[in-house]
């Protein structure tokens, strides 16, 4: 039989040791706190009295009127500021309150620091994004600029080809044509027609299926009804654009793999494309412009590579523009002035279309309007008074998100403009693309004509361009 163990195995403490333990702790405080009362380190300093001014001194009458007023002044100007703001609490009720008074006030109150640590901020994060793209053009074969096919010219970025041609030789340049359901069929063939005479181009859409994998594709050979197309969430196109890339990698001997970079400006579709091809969400997409921050690598096969690159604008100084605002290439919360944008949108687009979206009343004026469309959505600050400038952040997101429907149509060319038709048959060769441009013209003719689309058409914007001296400092730094 096993002897069991006298010695007790439970690591509970007796009483008589519990309070033996505290009796010592009290012992040991008591014994350090009087050592410090000898030592006098415990002792608190006494505050010294200010003494004033002294009787003897010949000036006091001088200093203490002097004193006197100083403290009548402070408050005199406490009740002028107390005044001030009854007064504007006042006007403000009634709507009184002009806008340049409120400019005025808020900048008072910010700082010149501020609004100049904002600046290098943004030029920071402009200089971080001109680098990405830099090792986006350098580590790719082919690069996609991504444009918006409502506006293609106002998207497209001359000096970011200039860069992909300046890269070398074996650098090809590829234009794709997204959101081609957000515009007539008509402007999407005049475009294709139009891209093509300088660059292989083509059409895509990209999939607005919301889970997170097994992204659907619409075949070209069953995109027979235009509503059926329309009314799809499926992508459009990515068949065509994966054979014009597998066209290339099996054109060359040696190289069977390519790394295709994707690049743009901002909200053109760049990780929404990369998220269709490889069917399901692989990089963060929204509609706020600058979500991707650095490049991200994908591996859409085992003979093509993908690289997202964030969506660069490094504008000149005059680049602030309402122009800016309409391409979504600036966030919308961050604009100074959004009612200037909201005029240009006023100019192209006929009242009757903004008073069937909006239900609104007809108005004469901007005011009238971003009154009226504050009074539908409930748009009001204290006291009643309208909301111009929220209704007016309303309406841009409504037109960068396709609810404003507007398209453009292709320039006429000029005759003295040098041709390009010898790199565009020397790329064509290469990505054989008249096997490519059958296969999308199936998709393309199924897409809803001019009559049955209900938008504005509106001139095309002109190209943007980078900022020369940015440019020189990011140069510098490499």
């Amino acid at each position: 039989m096993v002897k069991r163990s006298k010695k007790s195995k439970s690591k509970r403490v007796s009483l008589k040791q519990k309070y033996k333990v505290i009796r010592k702790v009290k012992e040991h405080h008591k014994k350090k706190a009087k050592e410090a009362k000898k030592l006098g380190l415990n002792r608190k300093r006494k505050v010294e009295k200010d003494p004033g001014i002294p009787n003897d001194w010949p000036f006091k009458e001088q200093e203490l009127k002097a004193l006197e007023a100083r403290r009548a002044r402070a408050i005199e100007e406490l009740e002028q500021k107390k005044a001030a703001r009854k007064e504007r609490a006042k006007k403000r009720k009634m709507g009184l309150l002009e806008d340049d008074e409120k400019e005025v006030n808020i900048d008072e109150r910010k700082g010149v620091d501020d609004s100049t640590g904002i600046v290098k901020a943004r030029d920071n994060s402009d200089r971080a994004f001109y680098k990405e793209l830099v090792k986006v053009i350098e580590a790719s074969d082919v690069i996609l600029e991504v444009l918006d096919a409502r506006d293609p010219l106002g998207t497209r970025c001359v000096d970011m080809e200039k860069m992909v041609m300046k890269a070398g030789p074996d650098k090809h340049l590829v234009l794709l044509l997204n959101k081609i359901d957000l515009v007539p069929r008509e402007a999407v063939e005049k475009w294709l027609k139009y891209l093509r005479e300088e660059l292989p181009a083509v059409a895509f859409k990209c999939s607005t299926q919301e889970q997170r994998s097994n992204l659907g594709w619409k075949s070209s050979s069953k995109a027979a009804k235009p509503s059926n197309l329309l009314q799809t969430s499926d992508c459009l196109g990515a068949e065509t654009l994966i054979k014009l890339l597998k066209n290339y990698s099996r054109s060359h001997e040696i190289k069977k793999s390519i790394t295709v970079g994707v690049i743009g400006l901002p909200n053109v579709g760049k990780s929404s494309l990369i998220n269709s091809l490889k069917r399901c969400h692989v990089v963060n997409v929204g509609a706020t412009p600058g979500l991707t921050r650095s490049m991200q690598e994908v591996q859409l096969d085992k003979n093509v590579k993908l690289l997202d690159c964030p969506g660069v604008v490094m504008l000149r100084s005059g680049g602030n523009d309402a122009s800016i605002a309409l391409r979504n290439c600036k966030r919308i919360e961050k604009l100074d002035d959004p009612v200037g944008p909201v005029k240009e949108i006023l100019k192209l687009c006929p009242e009757r279309l903004l008073v069937t979206i909006y239900k609104i009343p007809s108005f004469l004026s901007v005011d009238e309007f971003l009154q009226n469309v504050a009074t539908v959505r409930g748009k009001l600050k204290k006291g009643g008074i309208v909301d111009v400038e929220a209704a007016a952040r309303i309406i841009l997101h409504d037109w960068n998100e396709g609810k404003i429907p507007y398209y453009t149509m292709p320039p006429v060319r000029n005759q003295g403009e040098p041709s390009e038709a010898r790199i565009v048959t020397e790329l064509g060769k290469e990505f054989n693309v008249d096997e490519v441009y059958n296969i999308e013209s199936s998709f393309i003719g199924s897409l809803k004509s001019a009559d049955d689309f209900h938008s504005v058409e509106v001139p095309p914007s002109h190209p943007l361009n980078f900022d020369e001296t940015m440019l020189e400092v990011c140069d510098c730094s490499f």
